[in-house]
């Protein structure tokens, strides 16, 4: 199936960064000083995201990247605990001084790890699984040709492959540097013809997945990988190396 877009004009908004940062820092500090102690039921998705007045999908989604860091447990219908565990170190602290060294560094990595990721995901992914990740990418169709915030449903798509993946270690190195992946897509959002690039990408990668063809899901990713790597060299000069 053949995609095919017309270049975008979008603005990236940093609203959802914002939301998620916010939501992750109250939780996180929240547990860490004992206002939940392990083994203790944290309030329900509802109840928090009212406290906090944001949307639960936000809040479902930090918890889900606690979880990554082994600071909760997410019991599927019984609610979120905290963990006997003290947490595995969160990578994103050391990154709250983002520079373009970095966000290049990202890039090169996921260029190395994603292709791998998605062609596991075409392989171990539940047809249900699989619906999903199509729905993120008509969805981020859609929230560009509208010209709204569209970071949301591009990290949960890249998010979600590296859920079903299955491979815990490498689900929780990409969890752990999230926040610099969304330094990182506002930067690339700023050279011309990215996002609908990354649109149509990601509506192959969704076919190719779909078709469980696992050397065409690979490929394609690769190619979204240089493509977002090139773009970082597009907008920001090269970093010395050594």
């Amino acid at each position: 199936m053949t995609h095919e877009l017309e270049p975008v004009a979008t603005t990236e908004q940093p609203l959802g960064r914002r939301v998620y940062r916010h939501v992750y820092s109250d939780l996180h500090q929240r547990v860490r000083r004992g206002d939940w102690l392990p083994g203790e039921r944290l309030p329900s998705i509802n109840q928090l995201a009212r406290d906090l007045d944001v949307g639960t999908s936000s809040v479902r989604e930090v918890l889900r990247s606690l979880q990554s860091i082994g600071m909760v447990r997410i019991e599927h219908g019984r609610g979120v605990f905290v963990t006997d565990a003290p947490p595995a170190p969160d990578l994103s602290e050391h990154f709250q001084d983002v520079n373009i060294g970095l966000i290049f560094a990202l890039a090169e990595t996921r260029r190395i790890v994603e292709p791998e990721l998605a062609a596991l995901a075409a392989e171990r992914a539940t047809d249900e699984e699989l619906a999903v990740i199509e729905q993120l990418a008509r969805e981020m169709e859609l929230t560009v040709l509208e010209q709204r915030d569209f970071v949301d449903p591009d990290v949960f798509f890249h998010r979600k492959i590296a859920e079903v993946a299955r491979n815990p270690i490498l689900f929780r190195m990409m969890e752990n540097v999230n926040d610099l992946f969304l330094e990182s897509r506002k930067l690339t959002s700023l050279e011309p013809g990215m996002t609908s690039r990354a649109v149509r990408y990601h509506l192959l990668i969704a076919d190719a997945l779909r078709a469980r063809d696992i050397v065409q899901t690979r490929l394609l990713m690769q190619a979204h990988m240089n493509d977002m790597l090139n773009s970082v060299l597009a907008v920001a000069p090269a970093p010395p190396h050594g």
